[in-house]
């Protein structure tokens, strides 16, 4: 029988346990007065461990900053901040209910463009003081999170959602809502330059759905290769030339790296 994520939330608690007590007592506040997050925390540990790239809790509890140090002690090595989108919320912005269907339905949905922007914001001071790349990993367990958290959010919390505009060849974007570029004067600048990256966790009952995108600015740049299971989105030119956003992923055309869910391990150096 296949792990669901409450499986993955208990086996973390327990693991912070055998690592902190303080650290499983913060925990367990965060399962009681922010399940989501605390899911969320859970499940991005899951991933991380998935692709071998050891993570540590590095969050001190009532001093801040991001939760994850992967890869430490390494030239590569890099923090991760998790948070997460309440299903209440997604409901609420996309209009997509959060249960399966009795059938087949269609119909209009909203996006999660600007969501996701606002949330990277919020959490910019996590990774102020950081000497290092830093990741924003964003998960939800709302059942569309797969259609609102997948490869084209991630290309759009990338470059903004592209339009089209009369007499102009191809789509446009005004990087309205970009984590990682803004237009100036006519020019396509940086913003945002402390974070590296980004990723997105689409929580099945059985499973992870991740992608993600790159800073193609970071003050410090990411090596992507370090999770080179899951793809990145990324820009093809910086700077930019005569403001053509050309756009490829790391993994060509994968477009999700699938985590099962699965118990977290005690040991992940060398595992």
């Amino acid at each position: 029988m296949a792990a669901d994520a409450n499986y993955v939330v208990k086996s973390y608690a327990d693991y912070l346990l055998s690592v902190r007590k303080k650290l499983w007592e913060r925990f367990q506040k965060t399962r009681i007065n922010a399940p989501e997050s605390a899911l969320a925390e859970a499940v991005v540990f899951r991933v991380l461990q998935s692709c071998n790239v050891n993570p540590v809790v590095a969050d001190v509890p009532g001093a801040g900053g991001p939760d994850f140090l992967c890869a430490g002690g390494t030239a590569d090595q890099f923090m991760v901040e998790a948070t997460s989108f309440t299903p209440e919320k997604v409901t609420k912005d996309t209009s997509i209910r959060n249960q399966v269907p009795d059938d087949m339905e269609g119909g209009p949905f909203g996006l999660l463009t600007s969501q996701v922007d606002q949330k990277a914001t919020e959490k910019l001071r996590q990774f102020a003081d950081i000497e290092m790349p830093g990741v924003l990993a964003i998960a939800s367990t709302h059942f569309g999170a797969s259609i609102v958290l997948n490869s084209m959010a991630a290309e759009y919390a990338l470059i903004s959602q592209p339009f089209w505009v009369a007499g102009r060849e191809g789509m446009s974007t005004d990087l309205a809502c970009s984590l990682f570029l803004r237009g100036e004067d006519g020019e396509v600048v940086a913003k945002n330059c402390s974070l590296s990256a980004v990723l997105l966790v689409a929580v099945g009952s059985d499973r992870s759905y991740v992608c993600g995108a790159l800073s193609p600015c970071a003050t410090y740049r990411f090596n992507s290769a370090l999770l080179w299971q899951i793809p990145f989105i990324y820009l093809k030119d910086w700077p930019v030339e005569k403001n053509k956003l050309r756009c490829e992923r790391t993994m060509g055309k994968q477009r999700t790296f699938e985590v099962p869910h699965a118990g977290i391990r005690r040991e992940t150096v060398g595992s």
